[in-house]
């Protein structure tokens, strides 16, 4: 043991750490975290560099090794293609599929940044602090900052950006990560460079919420006007948005006075692509440096090509096929839990992950903990292809001749394939799944309110079975309260159950990673028993480049960090 180390850490913990901190420390110090654990722990609860270091010293552990920074080859622009192309009108509070999230986040920024192995690092936000309940935090900003339009950002900015996206009446996507979290009224500014968040309900990892995996909460002036974003440059990015074609193009250009000092690009240009084997061939044929995803069904020509570098985080982006539980639109053959257990019993996690994914994923069990995170509960089964018992359960509600039903999806990625895989396993126990394929823009249009009325024209949340993509987030948080919780945004099943709600708000609230994997683990087995939907496998964020791209990382919910990115 270091002693100096120790000195270090007890001086901090005296003098400067709050209740929660000391808590997470002691965890770490008595042996319950790994250092991974440990790490992203300490990062959301914003514990200071040197607080990490000491306490890795004191259990005999390396300080985290800083990020290389050899010699950079400047200049050049970048061939970028998105694809698909936005759905959703270029406005970040309206951002809700990855056309939007990976062109704004080329020139926007948040106050925190999540990096790859699911620690935070400060961006627009220097620090930040917890209440002993976690019920309010308190950012420091980062002083100096400038937006393109060239006056300084400052704590009133950012309490007008969450006041926008936190606005019920509003309609934006970021709902779904803050409905019954944060509100207009919690957001104050206290001085120039002090922001405070009191939240509606204590959440332990609500930095997560404030970083780039909640993709609409890019800081703009407190003056932004609606529908300016792509026609005046005025975030505080490396680079800023100078022209924009919808469906078509996009530019951006190095901006001279990014705090972060002079970007290696001198800019980007954006190409956008509805079709994956349009921008698999442009890769490969050298017209685009990179494309923002490339899937392992769409992309294969690009994997293993030795003229191509894959670059890939592992994360919990997933598929979810959800059965309406209630409402006039649900279908009345899918309101038992047996028979939904039995369409998910007929499904081979393994060979679908194979087959789709090429092994560039995990296995689901129709929960939203995947087993990346730490919270999960390792210990709950997971559900196997079990054909007799698939069939045995659909007896038993009353269906031993099957029944029939449309699954409505996307044309998108593998999930035309999901989707006849699913076809095929049911019929196997005597369910015809009749298939509705739609346009991406299609199956999404509309306002997301949550609470399936029967009345909405919107095809995702109205169809008796839907197939749903999901972005990757740092902490399952977004998922259950939008997906899960009872009249959640994004909630396609309809679904309700009083014990997981409870379940959901304990996990929320809980400050140590025991206590979340209890709460965790109540979740998830009720899930397992009710099956409002049917989370077959979580996979890989995969983008396909040329070898002249260099220092590019890359994020499992599909932003595009380009600000290090440089062409060797």
């Amino acid at each position: 043991m270091n002693r100096e180390e120790l000195r270090r850490l007890d001086e901090y913990r005296l003098n400067q750490a709050g209740e929660l901190e000391n808590a997470i420390l002691d965890d770490f110090l008595t042996g319950e975290y790994s250092r991974g654990d440990f790490m992203r722990r300490a990062t959301v609860l914003g514990l200071s560099a040197t607080a990490i270091g000491a306490a890795l010293g004191t259990m005999g552990y390396a300080a985290p090794a800083r990020a290389a920074t050899g010699a950079v080859k400047a200049g050049g622009r970048l061939k970028l293609g998105i694809n698909p192309a936005p759905a959703k009108p270029m406005e970040p509070n309206l951002f809700a599929d990855h056309g939007t999230l990976a062109t704004g986040s080329i020139n926007g920024e948040y106050l925190t940044r999540t990096n790859a192995d699911l620690t935070l690092a400060p961006e627009l936000a220097v620090s930040w602090k917890p209440n002993a309940k976690g019920s309010v935090w308190t950012y420091t900003l980062r002083k100096g900052v400038k937006f393109a339009t060239g006056q300084e950002m400052k704590a009133a900015d950012v309490v007008a950006t969450y006041k926008r996206i936190t606005n019920p009446k509003g309609a934006g996507a970021a709902l779904s990560a803050f409905k019954g979290v944060l509100s207009p009224s919690g957001i104050k500014a206290v001085g120039d460079y002090t922001v405070v968040f009191t939240l509606e309900a204590a959440t332990s990892s609500f930095p997560y919420l404030t970083s780039n995996t909640t993709y609409q909460s890019i800081i703009l002036p407190a003056k932004y006007k609606d529908g300016t974003f792509t026609k005046t440059p005025q975030t505080t990015g490396a680079f800023n948005l100078v022209s924009y074609t919808p469906g078509v193009s996009a530019k951006f250009d190095r901006n001279p006075n990014w705090w972060g000092g002079k970007a290696p690009l001198d800019g980007i240009d954006v190409t956008y692509y509805t079709d994956e084997s349009a921008a698999v061939a442009a890769v490969l044929s050298n017209q685009i440096d990179m494309m923002s995803q490339t899937s392992f069904s769409g992309g294969r020509a690009a994997f293993g090509n030795p003229n191509v570098q894959m670059f890939a985080v592992k994360g919990s982006p997933h598929r979810e096929i959800s059965m309406l539980t209630g409402s006039p639109a649900a279908d009345p053959d899918l309101k038992s839990a047996l028979v939904r257990q039995a369409i998910a019993l007929t499904l081979d996690r393994p060979a679908l992950v194979e087959s789709l994914l090429g092994g560039f994923g995990t296995l689901g069990n129709d929960s939203p903990w995947a087993s990346l995170y730490p919270s999960s509960d390792k210990t709950v089964p997971q559900r196997k292809q079990d054909l007799v018992l698939a069939k045995k359960l659909l007896a038993q509600a009353g269906y031993p001749k099957g029944f029939s039903v449309t699954l409505t999806l996307p044309k998108y990625y593998e999930e035309p394939q999901l989707a006849q895989i699913l076809q095929a396993s049911a019929k196997k126990i005597g369910i015809d799944i009749k298939l509705n394929i739609m346009t991406y823009t299609a199956v999404y249009a509309g306002t997301y309110t949550g609470g399936k009325t029967g009345k909405g024209s919107n095809p995702w949340l109205n169809s008796p079975m839907f197939i749903t993509d999901y972005g990757h987030r740092a902490v399952p948080n977004v998922f259950l309260t939008s997906a899960f919780r009872t009249g959640g945004v994004w909630n396609a099943a309809n679904y309700s159950n009083k014990a997981f709600d409870k379940a959901v708000d304990g996990y929320s609230a809980a400050l140590t990673l025991s206590e979340q994997r209890k709460f965790a683990g109540i979740g998830q087995r009720i899930l397992l028993k009710d099956t409002p939907v049917i989370i077959p496998y979580f996979f890989n964020w995969t983008q396909a480049a040329s070898k002249k791209v260099k220092g590019f990382v890359p994020a499992a919910i599909g932003t595009q960090y380009l600000s290090k990115t440089s062409l060797g």
